[in-house]
């Protein structure tokens, strides 16, 4: 059940709305899904840039529906409604969204590395601490609407997360020693949005490129990939291709581009959230 808010981390909805420059802005102390109300509005008619923020999720969701845990007040859950006016690179939207958030959480870690996981997961000392997920409405081959979610941990302690998660997750709070302040990483969040998601690029230019390669945490990193139709790729993830695609070179054959799959870093647990 959906509960309206009049307020977010001592915001009332009317400041949040001049703070962020935009008249479509929606805020609930619990509900369901950030992103499902947000498709639901997009479906009304919602503008682009509306966005639906929420201080709990009951049914939080990351890539193939896997549970995100969404305690209330303790993270920062956000989806945003985009009208793009070219049909986007599908693969291009959450790296953005993912690039977003590493540069804002860096800002506020000083200390931690901060780094975005292909194709959508940032980790923060070598744990995640988010994810972006974005999901279009489609009307024949071109999107009507598509809805960028965005979750990030931000005031868990280790013993707020599930036994199976505590060696594979961590919050802002955890990394930095100190409380963070959520209206800040929403401000940052929002504003790297408004900058690079709104309307999408068909490709990265040198300058986005150099900017992942600065926070690309695969990068050298000895993985396997499974796309689920095949026997696993193992190997080195290498960089990040111009259209988003992860560029990987098996043990055996030549470089790849790969457009999907799960990456499993060697030596390192794989969070399945």
């Amino acid at each position: 059940m959906s509960r309206r808010a009049s307020s977010w981390e001592g915001q009332k909805l009317a400041m949040l709305r001049e703070r962020w420059d935009r008249p479509h802005v929606h805020i609930y102390s619990s509900i369901d899904s950030t992103s499902t109300l947000a498709a639901k509005l997009a479906d009304e008619g919602a503008a682009a840039g509306t966005i639906v923020l929420a201080d709990e999720q009951t049914g939080g969701r990351g890539v193939a529906k896997r549970r995100w845990h969404s305690a209330r007040g303790a993270g920062l859950y956000l989806s945003l409604v985009l009208r793009p006016q070219e049909v986007p690179n599908p693969l291009l939207l959450p790296l953005l969204a993912g690039l977003g958030a590493a540069r804002a959480a860096q800002g506020l870690v000083s200390g931690a590395a901060v780094g975005v996981k292909w194709p959508n997961d940032l980790i923060v000392a070598d744990r995640k601490a988010g994810g972006a997920i974005a999901e279009a409405s489609w009307s024949g081959e071109r999107p009507k609407f598509i809805v960028l979610g965005i979750g990030v941990n931000v005031h868990q302690k280790a013993a707020d997360f599930p036994a199976a998660l505590r060696d594979v997750a961590i919050s802002l709070d955890m990394a930095a020693g100190r409380k963070v302040s959520r209206l800040e990483l929403a401000d940052r969040i929002i504003d790297a949005m408004e900058t690079s998601c709104l309307n999408p690029p068909a490709i990265l230019d040198r300058e986005v490129l150099r900017r992942f390669d600065d926070y690309d945490w695969l990068r050298d990193r000895r993985c396997s990939i499974d796309s689920g139709s095949s026997a696993p790729l193992v190997g080195t993830a290498v960089g990040i291709a111009p259209d988003g695609a992860l560029l990987f070179r098996p043990d055996r054959g030549a470089l790849q581009r790969v457009t999907a799959g799960r990456v499993v870093v060697e030596e390192l647990p794989t969070p399945d959230f």
